[in-house]
């Protein structure tokens, strides 16, 4: 007799459908489940990151950083809607050969923070993000192709 596979939907469709086995969860508990790089060229990376589900959309930031620990490449991601992400990144001075460290950081506002949009007498609407708590970061390196000669 076979089985059923828990989840016999494709990868690139999982993201589209609550998984009932791996329930949403508060923001002390997301967790990176996955941070991986790859080189697309000898200037641009993709970056996959993919986080567990979650109750209430995070704020992620991911940095790059090069081999004397300067950034060379940022990027904020503000409530993503799905825990499963893609990004392709471009750095700055990218040096071929070199190893580089990228940080992907889980944040969330303090709890029982609401944001205060102006009422609709045309008031203007707030810019700054409130102070951001991280509940969980994850890093790996990733070592940039030579260019070829």
């Amino acid at each position: 007799m076979s089985s059923i596979p828990l989840n016999p939907l494709p990868p690139e469709f999982q993201m589209f459908f609550d998984d009932p086995n791996d329930p949403k969860r508060p923001p002390e508990e997301v967790e990176v489940r996955e941070l991986r790089v790859e080189p697309v060229d000898t200037q641009r990376i993709r970056v996959y990151l993919t986080l567990s589900p979650y109750q209430q959309r995070p704020h992620i930031n991911i940095t790059v950083w090069n081999a004397q620990q300067q950034p060379v490449a940022e990027l904020l991601i503000v409530e993503p809607v799905n825990p499963r992400m893609e990004f392709t990144l471009y750095l700055r001075e990218p040096r071929g050969g070199d190893t580089y460290r990228v940080e992907a950081s889980v944040q969330y506002p303090p709890p029982g923070f609401k944001f205060q949009l102006p009422e609709e007498d045309g008031g203007e609407v707030p810019l700054e993000l409130p102070p951001m708590r991280e509940v969980t970061r994850a890093e790996t390196t990733f070592t940039l192709p030579a260019p070829a000669s």
